[in-house]
């Protein structure tokens, strides 16, 4: 577990001190090729450690998560607090694949419907109460493959990495999801690690990117789409 740890601190670190040397320089071609090279190198590192330390984290109890690969209520969530260069890195992975604009058509429909939900009100309970609501419109995520699979799954967030469940999978779906007797939760980063992701994302503060998957997304196509026109794939 220390170990595991350990290593996630040094990743975050890591990641936290390359993205912070390209300052405001992201926001020109140049720049945005260069620190979108720099996250195909470091935040896979960064996932791949936090899920090596979720692991090491579940192992140390005596439950088992009842998650599994085509097991997607969660999938339903409208999703928060990402961070603006794993919105970088993620647009980047899929503005090349063939269904890119359909699925900038299904993220602004997303992202309409949570507005209206949302509506003009003020605060967090506002925010939990449009959340909740959203996610009983049964509204699955665009990246969500046929069989229910994530189809970004090496790429997605890390706020899609940290919900985790020890109920039977019906309980995380519909009105279920807040029943008593459903136990998900989070697994979250320790603080002084938390800290370190949310400091590399300073370069950005300037730029009004949205904090949520869909929305931020959005940004990203307006400010570089012209900069990822590479050749469309299928996969």
């Amino acid at each position: 577990m220390r170990e595991a740890e350990s290593e996630l601190r040094i990743s975050a670190s890591r990641l936290k001190e390359t993205v912070l040397a390209f300052g405001d320089s992201w926001e020109s071609a140049e720049g945005y090729r260069g620190l979108s090279e720099t996250l195909g190198r470091e935040l896979p590192m960064l996932y791949q450690a936090y899920d090596a330390y979720v692991s090491a984290l579940l192992a140390t109890g005596t439950e088992r998560v009842s998650c599994s690969k085509s097991c997607s209520h969660c999938c339903s969530h409208y999703v928060t607090s990402v961070e603006p260069y794993e919105l970088l890195f993620l647009h980047g992975h899929v503005s090349r694949h063939a269904e890119y604009p359909s699925r900038l058509v299904a993220m602004h429909r997303r992202t309409t419907l949570f507005r209206s939900l949302r509506k003009d009100a003020d605060g967090d309970e506002a925010e939990d109460r449009a959340l909740y609501r959203y996610y009983l419109r049964n509204q699955p995520c665009p990246f969500l493959a046929g069989d229910g699979s994530c189809g970004v799954y090496a790429a997605r967030p890390m706020s899609c990495r940290m919900y985790h469940s020890v109920s039977h999978p019906s309980l995380c779906k519909g009105k279920s999801v807040i029943a008593p007797n459903n136990r998900n939760f989070l697994i979250e980063l320790p603080e002084d690690i938390e800290a370190d992701i949310a400091r590399a994302g300073r370069i950005f503060s300037e730029s009004g990117i949205p904090e949520s998957l869909f929305e931020g997304l959005l940004k990203m196509n307006e400010l570089f789409g012209a900069y990822d026109s590479g050749p469309a794939s299928g996969d």
